[in-house]
């Protein structure tokens, strides 16, 4: 990986106190330090600070389901992501401040089975926006997708009215593809390739 992230020592998390079962399941997945923050996998212990930062107003404006999840429904999606990194080898990390350790949302990578495209994703507390987190967070993802789990290609997807989130992806080097549909939401979706564009 390049200076965007590298990848921590597998020790250094596997001497934190968890108790989460799921959570040493999903050891063979790395933590990423990247210049300010810590990319790491997702434990039940999240439970409790993921569901505040969601229940933030319109954290969820750009996405396909709008309404504040309950608290079972984020169980089930840091459920998720521990079982897409078990069988795909990547997923999205709690995404960490390396300075005090507050989790502050998530980033990474996600497989999308409908269209068979793996695309870099995030999502942060509104009081981290602006800050470059965001920038930061998906560069080491898109790094380590392409360096380490060895992707041809990434997408991303954005709501034509998060201009906030074009920023990111453009900075991140990703390039504009077309629109199209998913999820019932017309998205502008870009791409980033391991090797040149081939267009």
């Amino acid at each position: 990986m390049d200076d965007a992230g590298r990848i921590i020592n597998e020790g250094i998390l596997k001497d934190a106190e968890f108790s989460d079962p799921l959570y040493h399941m999903v050891m063979n997945i790395p933590a990423i330090a990247t210049p300010r923050l810590i990319l790491r996998p997702f434990t039940l212990q999240d439970l409790n600070p993921l569901f505040a930062i969601l229940q933030q107003p319109d954290i969820f404006k750009y996405f396909p389901r709008t309404d504040a999840p309950s608290l079972e429904r984020v169980e089930r999606i840091i459920a998720f992501y521990i079982k897409q990194a078990e069988d795909y080898g990547f997923s999205c990390w709690a995404v960490d401040l390396k300075d005090t350790g507050e989790l502050i949302g998530w980033c990474g990578l996600n497989h999308l089975p409908e269209t068979d495209e793996d695309e870099v994703a995030y999502l942060l507390s509104q009081a981290h926006h602006g800050r470059g987190y965001a920038t930061e967070a998906a560069r080491a993802s898109l790094d380590f997708g392409f360096d380490t789990i060895g992707l041809p290609r990434i997408i991303a997807l954005v709501h034509p009215e998060n201009i906030a989130s074009w920023r990111v992806i453009e900075k991140s080097g990703m390039t504009f593809l077309d629109r199209k549909v998913y999820w019932d939401l017309e998205l502008l979706r870009y791409e980033k390739f391991k090797t040149p564009s081939p267009r």
